[in-house]
């Protein structure tokens, strides 16, 4: 009897999850998804190729222990290694066909340490490639076959997509063998920065699994049009856990103009320092809603210096595109041309205002005018009247009007911002406008009783010489 109850049991369990109302129209619809899944698969798969590269480097293997060879039986002597060897090693990644003559997309750390680099097609065709160009800042490169009649991908524009659509990755997970793997997901998030992968980071987020060996492959859409370049995983294990990160491919064709035309990618600077406007930030600014890029400092002489930005200018919108927080800034300026005059949207002591910029071209010892976090803290913090002496004794120029920070706690509120002994306060205040240069510490602790507990004070902050930053911190009780 229990054995008959065993057998019995699941297959009620199985009936009472059904669906009592499934019906011929249901299985229509899902048999639907299917075929578009399938048909999608069978149009997007031959544009994707298995990029292998060969990497060969020198090992000092046990060269640096010959010294110890009587450690050995002499009969091993002649067989231990002598000096370095050179070793060789094997890399795996995805590509995507973009042009019938042979061009193809794929992640710069997918190439480039490579030597020999092959590409295998849908039909097993495999060809020699090289690198036309790469750009390691957001990990793109441009290779090419010599190839003719290859199947190009459908270009989408990643600017349409929606979190929550699906979409299916197309690569080669782990081994060649796996080639034109196609996976589905939806899209979890957009414009992922802060990962720590590249310079400049706007990633499409999915759950469509994504492997090593899935880089540089396809991300589209149900209309089969190429949205994203897959690109790296967030894993603790090494494989699939959720979390993958495509570059957006509006990005990657902007990159690939450069690539092609001058095997390089130049950039747009606008030369402004940002970062985030926080809650308590926004406060001090007559904000509603924290968002936009804080202007910190402009660089002297820079496109942005000419067109009469400020400090405490707040950028809430560049060239139409709103900008919702300090890390969007950077990706917005470099996807332009020098030269262009774009319409910045800025927020200045309460006021809107737009201000016409021509951008100039990123220096190359310049990455982008990148967020310095500045996260919640306390004051706890002491400071003194700054001197010539003290400041040079802190490497900063005797010019500098200000109070030094001369001590701070530890699980201070202004500690967990950033400030430091050494650093300069320069300006304090209760908002933007009513902004005014410390220059005593007498001065400094006498506004500081002017405020009351859970009030915010906003102090401009120097680091070092060419270096400052905001701070709004909260009156403790």
């Amino acid at each position: 009897m229990k054995k008959y109850m065993l057998l019995v049991t699941p297959l009620i369990l199985i009936a009472l999850l059904l669906p009592v109302d499934l019906n011929a129209s249901d299985i229509g619809v899902a048999k639907a998804l299917s075929n578009a899944f399938a048909d999608i698969a069978e149009e997007v798969s031959p544009s994707v190729v298995t990029i292998t590269s060969e990497h060969v480097y020198t090992h000092p293997a046990m060269g640096q222990y010959k010294g110890f060879q009587e450690m050995f039986p002499k009969q091993l002597w002649p067989f231990l290694p002598d000096g370095e060897r050179e070793m060789k090693s094997t890399s795996l990644g995805s590509g995507i066909i973009i042009s019938k003559d042979g061009y193809i997309l794929t992640n710069n750390h997918v190439v480039e340490k490579g030597e020999n680099i092959k590409v295998q097609i849908s039909d097993n065709k495999e060809y020699d490639a090289e690198i036309i160009g790469a750009d390691p800042k957001t990990d793109v490169a441009l290779i090419k076959v010599d190839a003719k009649n290859l199947r190009p991908i459908k270009m989408g524009d990643s600017d349409k997509i929606r979190v929550g659509e699906w979409v299916l990755a197309v690569g080669s997970p782990f081994s060649g063998s796996l080639s034109q793997t196609v996976t589905q997901g939806i899209v979890s998030a957009t414009g992922r920065s802060s990962v720590g992968l590249n310079d400049y980071e706007n990633f499409i987020q999915t759950d469509a699994a994504i492997n090593p060996g899935n880089s540089g492959g396809a991300l589209v859409n149900l209309d089969g049009e190429l949205v994203g370049m897959n690109s790296a995983i967030a894993s603790r294990s090494g494989g699939y856990q959720g979390i993958g990160f495509a570059i957006p491919i509006n990005l990657v064709n902007r990159i690939v103009e450069d690539l092609q035309a001058n095997g390089r990618v130049t950039r747009a600077w606008l030369g402004v320092y940002v970062q985030p406007v926080s809650a308590a930030m926004a406060k001090t600014l007559g904000m509603d809603i924290a968002k936009g890029a804080l202007v910190q400092q402009v660089v002297d002489g820079s496109p942005a210096d000419d067109a009469k930005l400020k400090q405490l200018d707040v950028i809430i919108e560049f060239d139409g595109h709103e900008v919702e927080n300090s890390r969007k800034l950077p990706i917005l300026v470099s996807t332009q041309r020098p030269n262009e005059k774009k319409k910045l949207k800025v927020l200045r002591e309460g006021k809107v205002k737009t201000i016409t910029v021509k951008l100039g071209e990123l220096p190359e010892e310049v990455t982008a005018a990148g967020p310095i976090e500045v996260e919640k803290s306390d004051i706890g913090l002491t400071v003194e009247t700054a001197t010539p002496e003290r400041l040079r004794f802190y490497d900063l120029s005797p010019g500098n009007e200000g109070v030094l920070v001369t001590s701070i706690e530890r699980d201070s509120e202004a500690y967990e911002k950033n400030i430091r002994t050494g650093y300069l306060i320069q300006k304090m205040g209760p908002n933007v406008k009513n902004l005014s240069k410390v220059t005593t510490s007498g001065a400094f602790e006498k506004n500081l009783q002017a405020y009351k507990p859970d009030d915010t004070i906003l102090l401009l902050v120097r680091r070092d010489n060419s270096n400052t930053f905001f701070v709004a911190l909260t009156i403790p009780d």
